[in-house]
């Protein structure tokens, strides 16, 4: 909950959904990335750069997904970028014939929208007070 001087916001529940389904989505990069890494090592260090990455956007995943449901202001903006780069790197999909990636075209854009509601604006314009003593 976000506190303000004498108000107390909830989270929005759309923001739990999307905080659960970026923690999956992290999991699942994650896990793809120990798969390619524990693939590639043979290989050599060029190799691992692809797993690297996936590493990396799922770490900021789980990140941006804990700082939603925390009600940080950044969180809102992280989870901004990387739905904007989810979208583009599906077009790019799609433009290389994998006609599938239009899910994760929808995916993201439903969830750029949904962070510009509104609601949830609002709700993400204020930051958390910390208790002083």
């Amino acid at each position: 909950m976000v506190e303000g001087k004498n108000e107390v916001k909830k989270l929005p529940r759309g923001i739990l959904i999307v905080a659960v389904l970026t923690t999956i989505s992290g999991v699942l990069l994650l896990l793809m990335s120990l798969y390619a890494f524990n693939l590639l090592l043979p290989y050599g260090p060029v190799f691992l750069m692809g797993p690297a990455f996936l590493m990396i956007l799922g770490i900021t995943s789980l990140i941006a997904a804990v700082g939603l449901y925390k009600g940080l202001k950044w969180s809102w903006s992280l989870l901004l970028v990387l739905s904007g780069f989810g979208a583009a790197g599906y077009l790019l999909n799609i433009v290389n014939g994998q006609f599938i990636s239009i899910v994760g075209v929808i995916y993201n854009s439903v969830i750029i929208y949904y962070l510009y509601r509104p609601h949830v604006r609002k709700y993400y314009r204020r930051t958390p007070l910390k208790q002083k003593r």
